[in-house]
Formats: structure tokens, C-alpha cells, sequence
């Protein structure tokens, strides 16, 4: 799963594509962005009674000024609520989904690259399953996580800043860990049975002490097992994927939009065996990207700073040996600009 700073527990889940859908538009990729604009949205589901604290980044114009950001993550300068770069075309969007126990940030570095070539990328923490807001029910309902996904995108197409400048037929999708579970969720996937006996087989440390056979028994998980397809979104990105096991295989081969996963061979979270493998062998229209060696379920996360080598659990802050993190974004962010141009663009 996934340790934060000492000793919070979260998981989260990830696979990579290296050099599929390589093409001659490589040359002209941006993979280390000096500046994004950024800006962050509260958006209130009255519905779930579901707060939706919502990051957004975005293009701008070059002379826009940016300040570099303190923190845990290495994260480019940011040129915070500076004005969207004016373009010929609506943006397309891509909306991205962190992991369990984690947060709308982790995976900043890609939203990064992808702002830079182009997108208008957004990601909400899913409240309640962030390692700063642990609340147990909301690590068990996992099937919140596609409304979350579905309600973010109404809002931002709403969104009187960044709505007009969205192209609403050119939708994607990033998701890491279980937000790569989430991935498959939103493409159609759906599952047959989900209950207290799955949770139970989850390692206790991967979930917060809060959740106790009383809050287990008090769950209705007949949510679980409904579809959250959403078909306006086209293409899905999925990074380290969890619970691939708990999928219908005939909801996987029906599975009409094209899905790209990255894993790790070395990933011991989310297995090969138990999730990218499965669901690359019956989606479909998939591409499929290995990380070969040592790479572990955090490469997938942020680079680290040298406060956060000294604040958050060494298994999330270092790599294996010959491991380079910063490479591997490269690759991966390479990976997905080009998959998403081919797609929604």
C-alpha cells in the first residue's frame, strides 16, 4: 500500500507505458515544464454531501510569473491563477484520479507535462480517502470514486474559467493505483461482487484502524456492483491499476474506448498477476507497458524533496537501486502525451 509521513498508511496502485504509441510527434513534447498555471476549486456534490477540493492545471503564457513551491514533492514553478493561455482550439481535458490514501498532488508531475503540451488537466482529492482526511466508511465505498470523477467533469465544464475553453467531446482519463481501478470503472468495467469478505483480505496496515467490523457491517455494497461507465470520456491512462481481479471479465471485453496501462514488474501493491495482467488480457483495444526490474508501486509519485526524504517513509521517498524515478517520468509522460494526441486531439 502506501505509507505517508511516519506512520500514516495509504495505498495506491500504477502501470507505465515506455515505448508504445511512439511517434514522429516525440521532437515536439515537452517532459520538464518549467512553469504551469495552477489554480484550486472547491466544488460541494449536494447530492453525497461530498466536498471536492479540486486542483487544476492548465496552459499559460510564457511570460506569466511563477514561484517556485515548497513541500514534500518536486513540483514545477507555478504561475497560480494566471489567465489560461488563449488557443485557436479548445483545450481537451484529462481528469486524474490518486491513489487510496493519497491525494489529488501525487501524481502532479504528469498533470505538469500534460498542461505543458496542451490539456487542461484537473484532479479532486476523494474525500475522505486522502491521507490527511481519513474517514473509514469512505475507504470502503470505493464505487464514490467514479461519481467523483463524472461529478468533477460537470463541474468543470460549468466552470465560467475554464468551461468555455474546454472542448466537451475530448475527455480523458489518468488514474493511479485504485484511481487506476477507477480508470476501468469509468471505461466500463464493472464488478459481480464486492463486500466485507474482499475488505477483510486487505492487509489491516493498508487501511486506517478506523475501520472496524462495526463499520464493515453497517455498509450497503449493492453500489459496487453497478456500472459508472461515463461515456464522455474517450481514452483512459492507467498507471499501477488495483483490484483488476475483482472485474467481469466479459464487462472487460466489452470495453469499447482505448485503455493504456503501465505496471511494474517489480510492484508487490498491486501484482501483475492480480490486476494489469487480467485486464490486459480481455480489454480490448489496450496498450500495455511493462517497467521491467527493481521499479516498485512509488515510482509512480512525485520526486521528492529533501524535506520529504526526511519526512515521508522511505519506501515512498526511495528508490531501489538503479532505479531512476526521474527517467522513468520521462518515459511515462512521453507515453501518455502521445497516447492522449492520438486520441483526443
Amino acid at each position: 500500500m502506501f505509507r505517508w509521513i511516519k506512520p500514516l498508511v495509504v495505498f495506491l496502485f500504477l502501470f507505465i507505458p515506455f515505448t508504445a504509441c511512439v511517434n514522429s510527434t516525440n521532437s515536439k513534447i515537452i517532459l520538464h515544464p518549467q512553469k504551469t498555471g495552477i489554480a484550486t476549486i472547491r466544488f460541494y456534490d449536494e447530492s453525497r454531501e461530498r466536498p471536492m477540493i479540486t486542483e487544476v492545471w492548465y496552459p499559460v503564457d510564457e511570460d506569466s510569473p511563477a514561484q517556485n513551491v515548497q513541500g514534500l514533492w518536486i513540483r514545477c514553478a507555478e504561475a497560480r491563477n494566471a489567465p489560461l493561455k488563449m488557443n485557436a482550439k479548445k483545450y481537451p481535458l484529462i481528469v486524474m484520479s490518486h491513489g487510496n490514501g493519497g491525494d489529488r498532488l501525487n501524481n502532479s508531475w504528469l498533470a505538469e507535462i500534460l498542461a505543458a503540451n496542451g490539456y487542461i488537466v484537473v484532479s479532486m482529492d476523494h474525500h475522505g480517502n486522502t491521507w490527511n482526511n481519513k474517514i473509514a466508511e469512505n475507504f470502503i465505498k470505493i464505487w464514490e470514486r467514479p461519481k467523483d470523477v463524472s461529478f468533477t467533469v460537470d463541474q468543470v465544464l460549468q466552470h465560467e474559467e475554464f468551461g468555455p475553453y474546454i472542448n466537451p467531446k475530448k475527455i480523458g482519463f489518468i488514474g493511479y493505483s485504485l484511481g487506476g481501478h477507477t480508470g476501468i470503472w469509468i471505461a466500463g468495467g464493472q464488478i459481480n461482487d464486492f463486500g466485507k469478505h474482499v475488505i477483510e483480505t486487505i492487509p489491516a496496515d493498508q487501511l486506517p484502524e478506523s475501520v472496524n467490523q462495526d463499520v464493515l457491517n453497517s455498509i450497503d455494497y449493492s453500489p459496487a456492483t453497478k456500472s459508472y461507465r461515463d461515456p464522455r470520456i474517450s481514452a483512459v491512462f492507467v498507471m499501477a491499476p488495483a483490484l483488476g481481479y475483482l472485474f467481469d471479465l466479459k464487462s472487460l471485453q466489452a470495453i469499447s474506448i482505448p485503455v493504456h496501462i503501465v505496471a511494474s514488474e517489480g510492484d508487490n501493491i498491486t501484482p501483475l498477476e492480480s490486476s494489469a495482467n487480467i485486464l490486459t488480457g480481455k480489454i480490448k483495444k489496450v496498450a500495455f507497458t511493462l517497467i521491467p526490474g527493481a521499479a516498485n508501486h512509488y515510482v509512480f509519485l512525485n520526486e521528492v524533496t529533501k524535506g520529504g526524504k526526511l519526512m515521508l517513509d522511505k519506501s515512498l521517498a526511495f528508490d531501489p537501486p538503479g532505479i531512476d524515478r526521474s527517467r522513468i517520468h520521462e518515459d511515462i509522460g512521453q507515453s501518455a502525451v502521445t497516447f492522449f494526441n492520438y486520441h483526443l486531439k
